[in-house]
C-alpha cells in the first residue's frame, strides 16, 4: 500500500511543480480519446459504404462486361471512343455508355457487408436456383476479374441477393435488376439520335427542316467561332448558350424503343410530317430522318451503322421540330414573326 502512496504523492508534486505540461497532457490525452470515440473521419467506422468490395478491380482495370443468363449474356467491350455491344461473334454495335458505366459503377460499389447465407444454403429462397444472369468482369486480356450471380429483389426495396464465387450469398444495397435492364437484349445498345462523337470534334452547322412547321432554319459557326441563325432569309447573331444546349438537346435524345427484328409494321410516314435533322461536324455529317412510322404514329428512324430501327415519340421530337427561334436570339424581346 505504500507503494501506491508514494507513487500518488509523486504525481501530485510533479503537477504541482509542473501545472503547465500536466494540463497539456491531460487535454492531449482527451483530445485523442474523442477522437477515437466520434471518429470523425470514419477510420473505424463499420458500415456498407467501407466493407470490402466483392469486386476489388479499378474501373479503367475493365475491358469486358458480361451481363446476362448464360447463352443469352450481353457483352459489353471497351474501346477507343467508349463502349460496344457485341450482338454476336461478327457483328458489334455502339453501347449506351451512360448506361454502361452506370452499371459498371454499381458493380465496383458492391460491398460484403450483409451475409444472408455462408454456404449458399436455401438458394432458392434467395432467387438463385440455377438458371439466374451472371454479372462478371474481364481484363483487357479476356481474363475473368471476378462473378457473381444475381438473385432475387429483397423485399422494401432492400437490395439484391447475389452469390459469390466462394458460394457465399450477400445481400448488396443496388438494385442490380434494374442496373441490368432486367435482362432485355436491348438495354444496353446505342439509343441515341446521332452518334457519340468525342467531344473535342467541334460541331459547325445544325439544320433541321420540318414540314410540319412548314420553314426549316439553320445554325452554323463563323470564323470568330460565333453562332448564327438563319432563317427566312435572315442571318442573325444567335445566343452561343442557348446554341450550344440545343445541340446538347440533340445529342443527348434517346429513343423510346428499339426494334431488333422486323416483324414490327412500319407504315409510311404521313403527308406533312416528314423531317430532316442534319449535324456537320469537321470531319462529318450525320442525317437523320424518319423511315416511317409505327402503328401508334410514332417516328421510326434507321440510324446509319446500326442494324437495328429506333423509334421516337412524336412529342420528343417536338422541342427540335417545333423550336421556338426566338429564343436563340441575342437581342431581349427579339421576335422571329417579323422574319
Amino acid at each position: 500500500m505504500s507503494k501506491i502512496e508514494d507513487l500518488l504523492r509523486s504525481m501530485k508534486a510533479s503537477v504541482l511543480r509542473f501545472p503547465g505540461l500536466s494540463l497539456a497532457s491531460l487535454n492531449a490525452a482527451l483530445f485523442v480519446l474523442f477522437v477515437l470515440l466520434s471518429d470523425p473521419f470514419g477510420l473505424f467506422r463499420r458500415d456498407y459504404k467501407n466493407a470490402d468490395p466483392i469486386f476489388d478491380v479499378s474501373a479503367d482495370g475493365v475491358g469486358t462486361i458480361l451481363s446476362g443468363r448464360k447463352g443469352q449474356e450481353t457483352r459489353m467491350e471497351r474501346d477507343l471512343d467508349g463502349w460496344v455491344v457485341r450482338l454476336d461473334s461478327n457483328l458489334s454495335v455502339p453501347g449506351d455508355t451512360a448506361r454502361i458505366e452506370e452499371l459498371l459503377e454499381g458493380i465496383l460499389s458492391l460491398r460484403k457487408f450483409t451475409l444472408a447465407s455462408a454456404k449458399g444454403n436455401s438458394s432458392s429462397e434467395f432467387g438463385l436456383n440455377g438458371d439466374e444472369p451472371i454479372l462478371e468482369l474481364l481484363d483487357p486480356s479476356g481474363k475473368s476479374m471476378g462473378k457473381i450471380i444475381v438473385g432475387a429483389l429483397a423485399p422494401r426495396s432492400a437490395g439484391t441477393y447475389v452469390l459469390d464465387e466462394e458460394n457465399r450469398i450477400w445481400l448488396v444495397k443496388e438494385n442490380l435488376k434494374l442496373l441490368t435492364g432486367a435482362g432485355k437484349r436491348d438495354h444496353f445498345l446505342t439509343r441515341s439520335l446521332i452518334p457519340e462523337f468525342p467531344s473535342r470534334e467541334k460541331v459547325s452547322e445544325i439544320f433541321v427542316s420540318s414540314e410540319s412547321r412548314g420553314e426549316e432554319f439553320r445554325l452554323d459557326t463563323n470564323l470568330q467561332g460565333e453562332w448564327i441563325l438563319h432563317f427566312s432569309g435572315r442571318d442573325l447573331p444567335a445566343s452561343k448558350e442557348e446554341a450550344e444546349k440545343f445541340l446538347e438537346f440533340l445529342k443527348t435524345l434517346r429513343a423510346d424503343e428499339v426494334l431488333l427484328d422486323s416483324s414490327e409494321e412500319i407504315k409510311p410516314v404521313p403527308k406533312g410530317q416528314n423531317f430532316q435533322i442534319r449535324i456537320r461536324t469537321q470531319t462529318d455529317l450525320f442525317t437523320v430522318s424518319p423511315i416511317g412510322t409505327t402503328k401508334l404514329g410514332s417516328f421510326v428512324v434507321q440510324r446509319k451503322g446500326i442494324p437495328y430501327k429506333l423509334v421516337f415519340d412524336t412529342w420528343n421530337l417536338e422541342r427540335i421540330l417545333q423550336k421556338d427561334l426566338s429564343e436563340f436570339l441575342v437581342s431581349p424581346g427579339a421576335s422571329t414573326q417579323s422574319f
